[in-house]
């Protein structure tokens, strides 16, 4: 090379941190990339293709055949040839515009409403579906009754029911909700409750053991998304405008004494089992079968000491050793209606002993963990007028104990006690709510709708009403209620807990926070903290250290603490680099959106258009994952087929490890990177078996300029790879060039070696590039194993320099 001759100039990346959609390629800082489609960036700044789902569960919902709940209709109209369907309820997420619904019994004078009719819009907030129907402007009749209540299905060929109709096992047509239960009695043991239409599903995580409970032992059901939380030693199910239902889910484990199948129909022999005719149960542990027995049932017959469950297979008695009957207790609806005052017991002879206090008072009513205050007695207790305590056990229905912490009193001295009473206008059971979120040992509720029966909507969307202490089913709608935004034009949609005594308060075009939630509500203080932003998802609000981050209008934002009291809102969203993927989101499903916090990332799965403005997305299709580590967004994950999508993120317990998992609408159960290989899914209805879908990944750098505006001449470039220690690897790399725009025919990693990369070994991959243009990217694409990319560069030489002006 002569000594005028331009200078070989490289330029590259010995690591991978974090990912900018955002800004022009050229413009990205040595780590980023343009793009990190399912990949990981690991801790030594390594990029690789990410591992797999793997099924736990496959998918549930029935086929062609399941059913279609129908949704009453309140009110009907035709204008300028568009129908609009005001319904009384809350419309499900079966309900997709440009797909079918059926509409019946509507009343009308001029051309007929009724029918079956492509689905223009649907608007879950005001209630409303829209479809187009040539006629003359009118509103139609509405008959309110059960045989002739006009009623709309959701989309699909399945099978519509009528209003009065009863759900069977078989019929779950889709998921709902989702939420991981942790068992306190045991140390291994995490559950993932499935919300159904029908019935709950419970998954046990550590060997994938499947329970069934029924909602009010099949007299209720779920129609709509639903919010589902562990608290109190319970499971609730809130359903919006419906009673919330609850459950103990402690499992009952019943021993095995004999098992056998005849003629199809397995007879268990458990000494008091407790399950009766259509209770569910799961049988575990039966050995030495040809057809496995193992599995959850619906009990065809029982008596004290055994039961019936129907199988296929061949007769056959089982091994017995180590088998278990188990289940769970069913949902009931929380009490409801008209609320009985708290009433005064009285004990003329309360008996104390090394503390502990015995009352004797018929029918008392009260429960282990029940507070009670002491309102008179004589001494000792009248030095405790006032102070609350806990029941601690309940020998009888006439007889129940608490720690009073007082001298010992033989005999017995009179002492009266009553549960909390109300500072107002008096108790109310809990409201119908759309979710509940539980906090210094209260459950905080919308207070949007009634606790009556039939839940009335109050017509306000910013009030909240917090529970009484350790007792999510009694509310003091005065002292415990709170309207944040005093009737402005905003509305609740989520609450989070940040400190001891502060909440943080996201409505949809604000956020606040609430001081002084701890104890007594007396002194609750409300404090806006920002109006630029809200909240537009709820389940997307997740605390990470000193930052809650959360889904708005704009993208992921982050508010964070200052000190222990005081929230500051961020001005730029957490998620402006990649900008491009959040105008994809679709605004009219946002709402579905969920996040969570896992090995130290923040993941938000997305309904998210093919591109901007498409809303050609109802689900959650898309997973963005940022890294707290890299300070970066590292990934978009997807799988591989447009049927795959995202109900819920979980973290939960599988042994004494911690794991993320993702419900599907239809069920399955899949956890995230699982499984080194593929996405093991069941991504249709009725796929109980999974199938093995190739992860498409792929990494594309930033732009080489090598930092001159003048063209280069790019001649060779090269990339570190390497193996995983137990596979081969392969993946095709391509070069993008501007100006003149050209993209390079692909070559694989194979072409270069002649074969792929062996497993555990690492290798220079060398290629020549021989292109001119402004700058360059290496797009790398893995096809088979999981390789590590550890680097890459280019190399350029400047081209075609003038050495005259240009006029």
């Amino acid at each position: 090379m002569g000594k005028l001759d331009d200078p070989l100039i490289t330029e590259g990346d010995t690591t991978f941190l974090r990912m900018n959609a955002r800004l022009r390629p050229n413009q990205l800082q040595p780590g980023e990339v343009a793009l990190s489609q399912n990949g990981r960036m690991n801790k030594d700044g390594t990029w690789q293709v990410r591992k797999g789902l793997s099924t736990l569960a496959g998918a549930i919902t029935a086929g062609a055949d399941s059913l279609r709940l129908p949704f009453p209709i309140a009110s009907a109209q035709r204008a300028s040839n568009v129908v609009t369907l005001t319904l009384s309820e809350t419309p499900s997420l079966g309900f997709v515009p440009t797909e079918n619904l059926t509409v019946v019994n509507l009343g009308y004078s001029a051309a007929d409403p009724n029918g079956t009719f492509a689905l223009t819009a649907v608007d879950f907030t005001n209630k409303t579906l829209t479809y187009p129907d040539t006629g003359a402007d009118e509103s139609f009749t509405i008959v309110d009754s059960d045989a002739n209540r006009p009623s709309v299905t959701s989309p699909g060929d399945s099978i519509r029911t009528t209003l009065n109709f009863t759900l069977a096992d078989d019929e779950v047509n889709e998921v709902y909700g989702s939420a991981i239960f942790s068992d306190p009695s045991a140390d291994n043991d995490d559950f993932i409750f499935t919300a159904t239409n029908s019935l709950c599903l419970i998954l046990r995580l550590r060997d994938s053991a499947e329970f069934k409970v029924r909602y009010e032992a099949g007299g209720e059901s779920v129609d709509r998304p639903v919010d589902v939380v562990q608290s109190f030693d319970k499971m609730f199910i809130f359903r919006t405008d419906e009673t919330t239902l609850e459950a103990t889910p402690s499992i009952t484990r019943k021993d095995v004494t004999a098992a056998a199948r005849a003629s199809d129909v397995i007879t268990v022999t458990s000494a008091s089992h407790g399950r009766v005719a259509n209770d569910y149960v799961t049988l575990t542990g039966l050995g030495g079968w040809t057809t496995n027995p193992n599995a959850v049932y619906q009990v065809a017959s029982a008596t004290t000491n055994s039961f019936t469950v129907v199988q296929a297979g061949a007769d056959e008695t089982f091994n017995v050793s180590g088998a278990y009957a188990e289940y769970f207790a069913d949902f009931t609806r929380v009490s409801y209606g008209a609320y009985t005052a708290p009433t005064y017991k009285t004990d003329a002879n309360a008996v104390a002993a090394n503390g502990v206090v015995t009352m004797d008072v018929t029918s008392h009513g009260l429960s282990v963990g029940d507070p009670i205050t002491i309102r008179a007695g004589a001494a000792p207790y009248d030095a405790l007028i006032g102070t609350e305590f806990r029941i601690q056990t309940v020998p009888t229905a006439n007889q129940f104990t608490f720690n009073g912490g007082v001298v010992d009193t033989d005999p017995g001295t009179s002492c009266t006690v009553s549960k909390a009473l109300s500072a107002g206008e008096g108790f109310i059971h809990m409201p119908a709510a759309p979710w509940g979120v539980p906090y210094q040992r209260r459950m905080w509720v919308p207070y949007w709708y009634t606790s009556v029966g039939s839940p009335v909507d109050r017509g306000v969307r910013d009030e909240i009403v917090a529970s009484d202490i350790m007792d999510a089913n009694t509310y003091d709608v005065i002292g415990n209620q709170f309207r944040i935004t005093g009737g402005q034009s905003d509305y609740l949609v989520g609450v989070t807990p940040f400190t001891v005594d502060t909440m943080a308060v996201f409505m949809r075009r604000s956020v606040h926070i609430m001081t002084g939630v701890s104890g007594s509500l007396a002194d609750v203080a409300t404090n806006e903290v920002t109006r630029e932003v809200g909240c537009s998802a709820r389940k997307t609000i997740t605390q990470v250290a000193n930052q809650i981050l959360f889904l708005s209008d704009e993208g992921v934002y982050a508010v964070e603490f200052l000190d222990q009291y005081n929230l500051r809102g961020s001005g730029v969203p957490l998620s402006e680099p990649i900008k491009p993927y959040i105008d994809r989101i679709n605004q009219q499903y946002v709402d579905r959106a969920t996040a969570t916090y896992f090995d130290n990332r923040y993941w938000i799965a997305l309904p998210l258009d093919s591109s901007a403005g498409q809303g050609d997305a109802v689900e959650n299709n898309t997973i963005l994952v940022y890294n707290f580590l890299n300070q970066g967004w590292e990934s978009i994950d997807t799988v591989d087929s447009t049927s795959f999508a995202v109900r819920d993120l979980l973290v939960g317990r599988e042994g004494a490890k911690n794991a993320l998992y993702l419900t599907t609408p239809e069920g399955g159960v899949h956890q995230v990177d699982g499984f080194d290989g593929g996405d093991v899914v069941s991504v249709t209805a009725g796929q109980a078996l999974p199938e093995t879908i190739p992860v498409v990944s792929a990494l594309t750098s930033r732009q080489y300029d090598v930092d001159s505006f003048d063209r280069k001449r790019f001649s060779r470039s090269e990339l570190q790879v390497k193996s995983e220690t137990n596979s081969t690897s392969n993946a095709a790399i391509k070069f993008i060039i501007e100006d003149p725009d050209a993209i390079t025919d692909a070559v694989t990693i194979s072409d270069r070696l002649g074969a792929e990369l062996p497993a555990d070994e690492e290798a220079s991959i060398r290629q020549r590039v021989r292109r001119r243009g402004f700058g360059c990217q290496i797009d790398f694409r893995p096809s088979s194993g999981r390789p590590f990319l550890r680097g890459m560069k280019v190399d350029a030489r400047i081209s075609d320099r003038k050495t005259i002006s240009i006029s």
